[in-house]
C-alpha cells in the first residue's frame, strides 16, 4: 500500500531520529 507522506511519513522520521539518539546514547 502506499504510505501518506502527509501524516504518517513524519511520524516515523521521529521515531527513527529519536530511536538513533536513543542508540547513541546509549554507546
Amino acid at each position: 500500500g502506499n504510505l501518506c507522506r502527509c501524516t504518517g511519513y513524519q511520524h516515523i522520521v521521529e521515531a527513527v531520529e529519536y530511536a538513533a539518539k536513543k542508540t547513541a546514547a546509549g554507546k
